[in-house]
């Protein structure tokens, strides 16, 4: 497997659970009444991030090299 960037897959992480509780958010009684396309931007903003700390930024901060 390849070496992946530890500091974007915890981003990414952290962006599907913080961008989850938005979308479930909703009044007390009332389901939420979001479009179906919103529900996708969890995955496809993950996907984005591991690839910019991937291949952009290249910088891992807990594979720091002594």
């Amino acid at each position: 497997m390849k070496n992946r960037n530890v500091t974007g897959i915890v981003v990414a992480i952290i962006y599907c659970l913080v961008l989850g509780e938005f979308l479930i958010e909703a009044p007390p009684g009332e389901a939420p009444n979001n479009p179906p396309w919103a529900y996708l931007m969890i995955p496809l903003g993950a996907i984005a991030i591991t690839a910019l700390f991937d291949f952009v930024i290249k910088y891992d901060f807990f594979k720091e090299k002594k």
